[in-house]
């Protein structure tokens, strides 16, 4: 992977040969290991390096270690904790091996390096990217601590823990292995996409202290680690094998989950519904799960060493009635129309009638349905939809998000990003299965609905489901207005965790909040709402004042927030779900709620956010002060965590409340700015509207988006080095008005 670290080369060589002439000679290990394994061997993942190094290099001293373009291989995979998306255009090799690892179901790897003496596995870094010291332990440390040892044991050198490496003769490491980030802190590994985005748990082994030792070394160098290496790929039949089986047919189900009780990581099946779950021996609680089946729980499956035990399962079919069909537990389902007619598109034209498909799935979906339901949507409409993590709550589940798009993995320069977040408050479930609603409706009519495959076409829109997956796991449907899962893991409040303007949050930063922090960051997100429940009104900045009293709280933008607040308002059902013929509505409370009053009335079903009740440490407020984002928190209904029979009611409530929100980014003024000189953009530019004191910044291709309310405004454009630039602009209310500016160096004294 590196060049010039060649011994991991001539070794994979070297192990080819020797199984082939086992096999050929009827050596009993070597039949037994190639009839019951698929063994892939890549000698060389960076050949241009390699073509450049030069032996007898062993620090590495020479050229070789990047590829071509100068790009370090093991630096260049999406990180969670780091850039989830690189530039895999520079990174021609990454890209190649992202697509074999998605065509073939990997078990286990090894991935082979030179220049200590250790294996190393998961994770690789960190939230926190300390340089050194910071153990980044995985739901699965156990297994990969197990498998590390099986390597390291049987290297005379590796197991010694003292490999004595020229400049690091004080390193050691116990019984030869080390935590990835323990040792050093490495985004965009391989070894750790392997684990997050693949069923594969790889490891690293650091093979000799020479990188590129000379040839006569080499039968040494295999003598050491000829045992290690066949060790390591038998364990790959270690753990719980199986298949699972629909009980009606016997078909194989493919992308069905193996969630394994305790460990907050989940695999899939093939496509013949087959599955390998590697585990250290002990006693376990497995279960299957799929779409459109009931789950299947084995207790007491135990894994002993060597091969792994078998471990069945045949799922029952659930019956679904269709969303479309009346019935009484959602009676909205039977008057409401298929066809509905769109009075404007995200560009402000006329939409023709069409007769939409809407979602079929309405239920609660626990993490092991979600991670299927997401899953299958990112599966089966590639083209359009991408699945992501941002990071990992403190049980270590995923924070999965859906980008919706028809570019992609892909920041378009001119093209604005949107944002859905659900379920920050475990127990305020309506949100999420919203969410869930919104990408089966925008993935299923992209190309035949003119309003979603607009929408589609011209904005980058991300939705994350659940920010607080743990807390719902907790939580208990048929909950009102209770507390129970509300919270994270660690029993904080996420929407009281953010950093504040006024106050000093002394809670710790959550995992779940720095994760979404450094995602904030790395996208250029213009519009977004935090789904949350309990209420129904749309709640926007400042959520709290200086005073920390209940007073309105007024941002610079403020005629721009209630105007966001209001799409989403004014176009719920019928436009009475917010906003009712007397502009208001409420939530009947026999018992206040914390924080709350009873009988709210919001007035025009919006309100400011410190005007309701003062809320320090707001996610909305962050974005705000923090981001060019520009968010706001959507009360979806007096129930928190409602039946499930009443999902379908929610999302004719709802639905074009949704979509009319996200056509909201696309108002305002937006444009480049750009250097005269040369005609490129210029990145972190400012653009500042007279009068009002936020200003945002431009992106990496000098694009910029300020959302503005209709009107006539002086927008300035400045840049570190440039002599700045006013135009005076008439905004519309309908797409937002291009205004690009060319700025001129200044003149060097």
């Amino acid at each position: 992977m590196h060049g010039d670290e060649a011994l991991g080369r001539a070794l994979l060589v070297r192990l080819a040969g020797h199984l082939v002439s086992g096999w050929l000679s009827g050596d009993a290990r070597a039949r037994r290991l190639l009839r019951a394994t698929d063994l892939s061997l890549v000698p060389s993942l960076n050949p241009d390096g390699f073509a450049r190094a030069r032996p007898g290099d062993c620090q590495g001293a020479g050229p070789g270690r990047e590829n071509a373009r100068g790009k370090d291989l093991n630096r260049s995979f999406p990180d969670q904790f780091g850039d989830p998306r690189p530039d895999l255009d520079q990174v021609p090799e990454v890209r190649a091996l992202l697509r074999w690892m998605k065509r073939n179901r990997f078990v286990l790897s090894g991935n082979l390096h030179g220049g200590s003496v250790v294996a190393s596995y998961p994770f690789d870094d960190s939230p926190t990217h300390k340089i050194s010291g910071v153990y980044s332990k995985s739901p699965d440390d156990e297994v990969f601590r197990y498998l590390a040892k099986a390597y390291a044991s049987n290297h005379p050198i590796m197991k010694t823990g003292t490999p004595n490496c020229p400049g690091e003769e004080e390193e050691t490491f116990e019984d030869g292995i080390t935590n990835g980030a323990q040792w050093y802190d490495l985004q965009g590994g391989m070894q750790d996409y392997n684990y997050l985005w693949a069923n594969c748990f790889e490891l690293t082994f650091e093979l000799s202290c020479c990188k590129y030792p000379p040839a006569s070394q080499l039968e040494q160098e295999w003598e050491n680690n000829r045992e290690s290496l066949l060790t390591f790929i038998e364990k790959v039949h270690m753990g719980i094998q199986g298949f699972v089986r629909d009980s009606v047919t016997g078909a194989g189900l493919e992308n069905a989950t193996i969630s394994v009780a305790g460990i907050a990581h989940n695999i899939t099946t093939g496509q013949f519904g087959d599955y390998h779950r590697l585990l250290v021996p002990r006693i376990y609680n497995v279960t299957a799960t799929a779409l459109g089946y009931l789950p299947v729980t084995l207790e007491n499956v135990e894994v002993k060493e060597g091969d792994a035990t078998t471990a069945n399962f045949s799922l029952q079919p659930t019956v679904v009635v269709p969303a479309s069909l009346p019935t009484q537990a959602a009676p909205v389902a039977a008057t409401a129309p298929a066809t509905h007619t769109t009075n404007v598109t995200s560009a402000g034209r006329p939409a023709s009638t069409h007769r939409s498909i809407q979602p079929e799935d309405f239920r609660h979906h626990h993490f092991p349905d979600m991670g299927i339901f997401l899953r299958k949507y990112a599966t089966e409409y590639p083209n359009i939809a991408r699945l992501y993590s941002v990071g990992k709550s403190v049980e270590q589940r995923e924070l999965y998000t859906m980008e919706i798009s028809d570019n992609p993995g892909v920041h378009e320069a001119g093209e604005p990003e949107f944002k859905y977040i659900g379920n920050m408050h475990g127990n305020e479930v309506v949100g999420r299965e919203l969410l869930l609603n919104l990408i089966e409706y925008l993935c299923r009519n992209y190309g035949t609905d003119p309003e979603v495959t607009e929408l589609v076409e011209n904005t980058r829109i991300h939705i994350m489901p659940s920010m607080n997956p743990d807390g719902y796991e907790k939580a208990q449907e048929g909950d009102i207005l209770g507390t129970g899962g509300r919270n994270n893991s660690n029993n904080y409040d996420l929407n009281r965790n953010f950093p504040d303007q006024f106050v000093n949050v002394t809670d710790p930063l959550q995992p779940e909040t720095i994760a979404v922090m450094s995602w904030l960051k790395s996208y250029p997100f213009v519009l977004s709402a935090n789904l949350h429940g309990g209420s129904l009104v749309v709640n926007y900045p400042y959520d709290d004042d200086q005073q920390g009293i209940a007073t309105y709280s007024r941002s610079p933008d403020d005629a721009v927030f209630q105007q966001i607040a209001l799409s989403y308002a004014e176009a719920s059902q019928a436009g009475t779900l917010f906003y009712s013929r007397r502009k208001m509505h409420r939530c009947p409370r026999a018992t206040p709620a914390k924080d709350l009053v009873p009988d709210e009335y919001f007035p025009h079903g919006i309100t400011n956010g410190a005007h309701w009740y003062n809320v320090p440490g707001g996610m909305q407020d962050w974005n705000y002060l923090n981001t060019n984002c520009f968010e706001v928190t959507i009360e979806l209904g007096c129930v928190k965590y409602p039946k499930a029979s009443k999902l379908p009611q929610y999302w004719e409530q709802n639905r074009r409340s949704l979509l009319q929100f996200i056509k909201q980014v696309h108002r305002g003024a937006k444009g480049f700015v750009l250097d005269a000189t040369d005609g490129r953009g210029i990145f972190n530019a400012t653009v500042s509207v007279a009068g009002i004191g936020h200003p945002v910044t431009t992106y990496k291709s000098g694009d910029y988006w300020r959302l503005l309310t209709p009107g006539m405004y002086k927008i300035t454009a400045s840049a570190r080095g440039y002599i700045s630039e006013t135009k005076t602009v008439k905004v519309g209310d309908k797409a937002a008005v291009q205004v690009n500016f060319t700025l001129t160096r200044r003149t060097p004294k």
